[in-house]
Order: C-alpha cells, then structure tokens, then sequence
C-alpha cells in the first residue's frame, strides 16, 4: 500500500511536468469543458481515470470496459446568470461469455450514449447605438454516442462521436434562427497496471467547431469557423485497498489555454453515501451522495458546491443515478 501510494505521487507530479504549457482565452464549444455530473464536479472535475458512473464516456471513453453496473444518469446544473447545464446519458461494459473452447480473455468493451444541452434566456439585445431591440436566447447541444475495447485486461481504448448543434432563434431577418452544425471526436486511453491504481489520458475535441452561414439570413452575410480548442487530459486516481477513500489528481492544458489543475477526493461508506471535496481549476468543491434504492434497484442523489473564483456566482449542481 505504501508503494502504491508513493507510485501515485509520482505520476501526480509527471503529469503536471508533461503537459504544462502557455496560453489561455475564450473560445467555441466552452460548454463541453465545463464538467459533467454532481460526483465528478464535486471532486474538482478530476475524472479522467475514475471508471465509475455513466459520465465516464464522457470524461474518457476508455473508462467504459471498467464500468461495475449499467447505469442511467440525470444531471442539472444550476448556474449563475441564468444559465443552465443539463445532462442525460447511459452507459454499460460489455463482458461476453466464454465457450468451453474458447482460449485466453475475451475482448471486453463498453458503450455509451448521452445528450449535453447548454443555453441562457433573457439576453437583452442592443444595437450598434445601445438601443434595445430584443430579448434573445442560445442553446448549444452535444450528442454523444462512445464505445471502448479492452485488448488486455490492464489496458484499453477508447473512441466518442459527437454531433454539436447550436441555435439562436428569432436573430436573423423575419425572426429566423441562426443554427450551426458539427462534429467532433474524443480519443482516450486507460491503465490499471496496480490494482486500484489508475492512469487516464483523453485528447477532446479533435475535429469539433461551428461554422456560421448568414447567407440565406442577410443581405451581405458570411460565413464564418469557429474550432473547438483540443484539450488534453492526463490524470491518476487511486482507491485504498478498504475502498472508502478515492484520490484523483488532473491536468488539463491545450494550445490555446493555460495548465488548468485538478484533485478531488471522496470518503464514502457503502450503506450511506460519500462526502467529496476537490478543488477546479482555482475553485473549491464540495459535495454530498446518498445511497438508496428505489425499485428493487441501487440509485444515488448527488449534489456539487463549486465556489465562485472570478465569476458571478458559485455552482449548483444535482445529479440523479440509477444502477439497471
């Protein structure tokens, strides 16, 4: 144990050395590098290398052949500015049976599908002169559909496709909607080589961005790209041997930004629930889980707490999960 433990702060430390790198601003696509779910948010978004719960497609694709139980996930973000976050996704690994002539392990995987909505009400309109000439309102969606093979059982791949889709309705002339399509792909990789130590590395966003044609909504319209940056991920998370204590620690950098930091914890007990405290890029977390069943079936409520850094307002987060 005592091993394992110093293996995982050296990797803490490779990774933070590895990725580091200058750069930082406001691109296309912010939505889908915001976090996903009350668990994961709760432990400062370090999520990479922790194969547990639906949104594991999301975070790594690779973690899906690891998942212990087939699992439907609700999550709704409660934001300040009056924007919203919302999440539905299922997941499940794929474990076939052995004959009695077959040799060797068989090629376990996984797969997930999942929808990310994203949007703000209320946008007071200007023009060029401060006039108001509207309320207006965004919605950006992602759907998501990932699958994941395990070609050892240390070891495995990953792959998510996702279909973007952005709208501003009732901008152009005669009210009509803007809209953007697009597509994107995430690419990730997982290794346990110790039990309950784990290795995660994700690049997102290959490919992803919008492009806007005006053409057929304004005289003099054009047409415009806007790329996704493409972020990468390293992370290492380790489970103690008695299992109530998960560590997890995350770096997140691409050309465009600077490093981001992540670490998370989480203290649970199988009957109750777990207590979760991390810090996100700059920010503080906090977050609760509670254990029930409902149905005949094992399900969690969760909730997240993420303090403001240099925003309006902290973070409200509520996820619900239902093991199937």
């Amino acid at each position: 144990m005592k091993k394992t433990f110093y293996i995982f702060l050296f990797a803490v430390f490779m990774s933070v050395s590895v990725f580091a790198s200058d750069g930082d601003g406001g691109y296309a696509g912010a939505f889908l590098r915001m976090g996903i779910g009350a668990k994961a948010k709760s432990m400062g978004d370090a999520y990479t290398a922790i194969p547990e719960g639906a949104m594991a497609g999301i975070y790594n694709p690779a973690l899906l052949p690891y998942l212990q139980e087939r699992q439907a996930m609700m999550s709704f973000a409660f934001l300040p500015l009056d924007r919203k976050l919302d999440y539905i996704g299922y997941a499940q690994s794929l474990h076939p049976k052995r004959g009695d002539e077959d040799d060797g392990n068989p090629l376990n995987a996984g797969f997930s599908v999942a929808w990310i909505h994203a949007g703000v009400d209320n946008i007071d309109g200007r023009d060029g002169s401060g006039n108001h000439i509207g309320t207006f309102s965004n919605s950006e969606n992602a759907f998501y559909l990932s699958f994941a093979v395990s070609p050892a059982p240390i070891f495995s791949i990953g792959v998510s496709g996702k279909v973007l889709y952005n709208r501003f309705p009732g901008i152009g002339q005669k009210d009509a909607a803007i809209t953007s399509t697009g597509f994107g792909i995430d690419l990730g990789a997982f290794l346990t080589p110790v039990k309950n130590l784990m290795f995660g590395l994700v690049l997102r966003d290959n490919m992803s961005k919008y492009t806007w044609n005006t053409d057929k909504l304004w005289e003099r319209g054009t047409s415009t790209t806007y790329r996704f940056p493409k972020v990468m991920r390293g992370a290492v998370a380790w489970r103690i041997p008695q299992q109530w204590l998960l560590l997890s620690a995350e770096i997140e950098n691409s050309k465009e930004q600077n490093p981001r930091y992540h670490f998370g914890a989480e203290i649970s007990h199988k009957q109750i629930g777990a207590l979760r405290l991390g810090y996100d890029a700059g920010s503080p977390t906090f977050g609760l889980g509670f254990f029930v069943r409902l149905f005949g079936r094992d399900a969690s409520i969760n909730y997240a707490f993420i303090a403001a850094n240099k925003g309006p307002g902290a973070d409200h987060i509520f996820s619900w999960t239902f093991n199937l």
